[in-house]
C-alpha cells in the first residue's frame, strides 16, 4: 500500500432530486476506483447526486481525507458544476491535483482544459489505465507530459497528448468499487417502471458499440469497437452482487446486451442459476429474437429497451440506427408475446435536423400501432463530440454557450432544428407523451396490472411527476 489518498467525485447534478427522471450510480468512478486500490491506492467516493453539497461540509472532507489527487466526472450539464468543485479545491489547498474525465471531456478535450483552469489535467477516453498512470507519476515525482491520454496547459497553451490504447483484456479491471457507493435512496427510478425504493446495481458485460448513431456521444470514449468480458467472470461478479451487497434487481447496462445472441443465452442462463429475482436490458431491435426473448424472460427479464428514435425510415437511416421499421415491430410483438413485463420505446424529436412534421408522424403512428409499456420522446441535445452537435453548430442553430442548458427535460431548449423552433420541439414533445400517457386504456391497463402496494406508490408517484413537467415544465 502507498500513502497517497485519491478522492473521485460525482459533482452536483441540479436534476438530482427529480422524480421524472431515472438516477444511476456512478459506476464509471467505482471501476476506476477499483482499478487504483489493485495497484494499491486509497480511494473515497463522494457522490453528490445523492449527497447534498455545501463548501463547508466539502472542506471539513478534504480535510479528513487529505487527498493528493481528486478526478470529478462530468457530463455535458455538469461540468460547470465539477469545475466549481475544483475551484474549491484550489483555494483549500492548491497543491491537490484535479483531474476531470467524463463525456464532456471526451467530446470536448482541448476546449474543457482551456475553459475551466481549475482542472489541472483532463483524461480522455478510456480512463482506467490513465488515470493510474498519472497518479503513479504525481506519487513519484516523476515528469507526467508524455502520459497518453491526457491534455494540460503548458506555458499557457493548452497542450493534447496522443490518445491511448484501449484495454483489451476486460477481465483485467477488477469488479467495481460498490463498497464505496452510497445506496441510500433516490428520488425517481433507477430504469423507468422500477422504484428507486429496490435495491439495483447495473453491470457491463461488454463496453463500446459498433454503430454510429449521430446523436450518441459513446463513440468519443471507445471508438467504434466492442470489447467483451468473459462470461465466467460475469458470473463472479453476479455472485459477488448477491453474497455480498443483496441486490434484488439486476441492470445490464450494456449499451446492446443482444449483440452477439449466443453469449446473450449463456448469460441468460447464469442469471437463471443464480437466482436473480429481476433484470432488464437495452438493446437493438435488429439484434433480438423470438426464442431469445423467451428465454430472457425465462430468466427473469423484467423490461427490455429498444432504442427506436423515429417512426420515419427516412430519419432512421440519417442518424445511422440500421434498424428498420418490421424489426421494431417484431421485436416488440415477440417480447409481449414472450412475457416481458414492461417494454419501453426511446425516441427523440429532432435527433435529424432535417426531421419535418411528416416524419413524426410517421413516429406517432409507430408509437400508437404497438404495445409498448413505455415510451421516451426526448429531444435532441446536442452534446459535444457528436456529429449532431458538429451539424448544428455550423448551421448556426446552436444558440448557447452556457452548458447547463444541455439536459434532456426540465429546460426550454436553446436551440432549433430545421423545421421545429425551440418551443414546436417541447410542444411536440407534450403531444407524443399525452398521446400515450394519458390515453384511457393505457391508464386501465397499468391499474389492472398492478400487483402490489409498492406498484401503487411507484405509480402514483410517476403519474404525479408526469403531469408536474407535463403543466409546469419541471421534472
Amino acid at each position: 500500500m502507498n500513502s497517497m489518498n485519491i478522492l473521485l467525485i460525482r459533482p452536483p447534478n441540479p436534476l438530482k432530486d427529480a422524480k421524472l427522471l431515472s438516477h444511476t450510480k456512478p459506476m464509471n468512478l467505482a471501476y476506476i476506483a477499483s482499478y487504483l486500490r489493485k495497484y494499491g491506492y486509497s480511494v473515497y467516493i463522494i457522490d453528490y447526486e445523492v449527497e447534498d453539497f455545501s463548501n463547508i461540509i466539502f472542506i471539513d472532507t478534504l480535510k479528513e481525507i487529505s487527498p493528493a489527487v481528486i478526478g470529478v466526472s462530468c457530463m455535458t450539464p455538469m461540468i460547470k458544476s465539477g469545475a466549481r468543485v475544483c475551484e474549491i479545491v484550489k483555494k483549500f489547498n492548491r497543491n491537490i491535483i484535479t483531474v476531470v474525465g467524463g463525456s464532456h471531456a471526451n467530446g470536448l478535450p482541448k476546449q474543457t482544459i482551456e475553459e475551466f483552469p481549475a482542472f489541472d489535467y483532463l483524461v480522455y477516453g478510456e480512463g482506467e489505465a490513465t488515470f493510474l498512470e498519472l497518479c503513479n507519476r504525481i506519487y513519484n515525482g516523476d515528469n507526467v507530459e508524455d502520459i497518453k491520454g491526457i491534455v494540460y496547459k503548458r506555458d499557457g497553451f493548452v497542450v493534447m497528448n496522443q490518445s491511448r490504447e484501449l484495454i483489451r483484456d476486460l477481465d483485467s479491471i477488477p469488479f467495481p468499487a460498490r463498497d464505496l457507493i452510497k445506496y441510500d435512496f433516490q428520488a425517481g427510478h433507477s430504469v423507468r417502471g422500477f422504484s428507486n425504493k429496490i435495491l439495483s446495481t447495473e453491470i457491463y458485460t461488454s463496453r463500446g458499440c459498433p454503430y454510429k448513431c449521430t446523436f450518441c456521444a459513446i463513440q468519443t470514449a471507445f471508438g467504434n469497437k466492442i470489447r467483451f468480458r468473459d462470461t465466467s467472470y460475469i458470473e463472479e461478479e453476479i455472485k459477488q452482487c448477491v453474497r455480498d451487497f443483496n441486490f434484488s434487481h439486476i441492470i445490464i447496462a450494456d449499451d446492446t446486451f443482444t449483440l452477439k445472441k449466443s453469449r446473450a443465452f449463456e448469460i441468460c442462463e447464469i442469471l437463471s442459476r443464480n437466482k436473480i429475482k429481476s433484470w432488464n436490458c437495452d438493446t437493438k431491435v435488429n439484434t433480438i429474437s423470438r426464442e431469445l426473448l423467451m428465454v430472457m424472460k425465462q430468466s427473469g427479464c423484467k423490461k427490455v429497451t429498444f432504442g427506436v428514435e423515429s417512426g420515419s425510415q427516412r430519419i432512421i437511416d440519417l442518424i445511422g440506427k440500421r434498424i428498420n421499421i418490421d424489426q421494431v415491430k417484431n421485436a416488440v410483438l415477440w417480447a409481449k408475446e414472450a412475457g416481458i413485463e414492461h417494454i419501453e420505446g426511446n425516441f427523440i424529436i429532432g435527433s435529424d435536423a432535417s426531421e419535418t412534421m411528416e416524419d413524426i408522424d410517421l413516429t406517432r403512428n409507430l408509437i400508437r400501432s404497438i404495445p409498448w409499456t413505455f415510451v421516451s420522446v426526448g429531444i435532441i441535445v446536442p452534446y459535444p463530440g457528436t456529429p449532431v452537435y458538429d451539424k448544428m453548430k455550423a448551421k448556426n442553430q446552436v444558440a448557447t454557450t452556457d452548458w447547463n442548458d444541455f439536459v434532456i427535460f426540465g429546460k426550454k431548449p436553446q436551440w432549433h432544428t430545421d423545421h421545429f423552433s425551440s418551443q414546436v420541439l417541447i410542444d411536440l414533445q407534450k403531444k407524443l407523451t399525452r398521446e400515450f400517457y394519458l390515453n384511457p386504456k393505457y391508464i386501465f391497463d397499468r391499474l389492472m396490472n398492478i400487483r402490489s402496494w409498492t406498484d401503487v406508490s411507484y405509480w402514483v408517484s410517476s403519474g404525479l411527476s408526469y403531469l408536474n413537467w407535463y403543466f409546469t415544465g419541471k421534472v
